[in-house]
């Protein structure tokens, strides 16, 4: 996707809104349709996400598509929550899986909250979010403080510019987020750690409160995806990736684009 970044220009743009919360701007060509929240143009763009315009339900970045590595168990009355909206990226896949596909075959609760109105809006028009889709217009800290459902999958990717969101190194977030997870709960994370230091205090943070770690780096791509459990996380491997029938379906590259696979567990 680092070719859209040439092309992240006045002539492609389809849309520029100046809202509360910052700018956003969407573009398209002929393949895509992409969201940045900045002025810059070409190569300091900072792609928020991609769509493919002949087939919107595909997730076109492995760091994107290794925030579904739940899939690699077999799901049922999926209970699923999505910190921070973007392009829609994970509903479109979610609702193709469900209603396309036999890979998801009960979808019991999908929430997905977003802080900015305009992104929601922006979703529906350019980015093929579902209007009966269920979005809570909040800061993701204020909705896990007050959560009241235990989710099987929570997703979070939520960035400002090219690095995520400071809330994410805060105890008190990942200390509420317990009481929205069960014992088989999988919360995946997408981070752009600062420095190696930001990330090791994050992981030991993390420690505290999630008995299985798997981290996961990419060939190309600064982007690390953490996925975090109370239950052994240890199925989650290159090979697993490269047989599931799923992700064979929905991203056969995906063990390729994946460097390496770390875990952390405790007895």
């Amino acid at each position: 996707m680092r070719q859209l970044k040439n092309e992240t220009l006045k002539c492609n743009l389809v849309q520029f809104k100046q809202t509360a919360l910052g700018p956003i701007y969407v573009y398209e060509n002929s393949q895509y349709r992409w969201l940045t929240l900045d002025e810059k143009r070409e190569q300091d763009a900072v792609i928020q996400g991609v769509m493919s315009q002949s087939s919107p339900e595909r997730v076109l970045v492995p760091v994107n598509q290794s925030m579904l590595l739940f899939l690699l168990k077999s799901v049922t009355n999926l209970k699923m929550l999505n910190l921070g909206l973007g392009t829609a990226g994970v509903e479109r896949v979610i609702y193709y899986l469900f209603n396309k596909t036999k890979f998801l075959n009960t979808l019991h609760t999908f929430n997905t909250v977003e802080i900015n109105p305009d992104v929601v809006e922006i979703a529906h028009t350019h980015f093929k979010l579902p209007k009966t889709h269920s979005v809570f217009l909040q800061s993701a800290e204020q909705f896990i403080q007050q959560c009241e459902i235990k989710y099987d999958v929570i997703t979070i990717d939520i960035f400002s510019g090219e690095h995520h969101q400071p809330f994410l190194n805060n105890a008190l977030f990942w200390h509420n987020m317990t009481r929205c997870c069960h014992s088989n709960s999988q919360i995946t994370l997408n981070i752009n750690p600062k420095t190696a230091q930001e990330l090791h205090l994050l992981l030991a943070m993390l420690r505290k409160y999630f008995k299985a770690i798997a981290l996961i780096e990419f060939n190309e791509y600064k982007n690390i995806v953490i996925v975090l459990s109370p239950s052994s996380l240890k199925h989650i491997s290159v090979d697993e990736i490269q047989n599931s029938a799923v992700f064979k379906h929905i991203a056969p590259n995906l063990y390729k684009d994946i460097n390496h696979i770390y875990h952390i567990e405790s007895h």
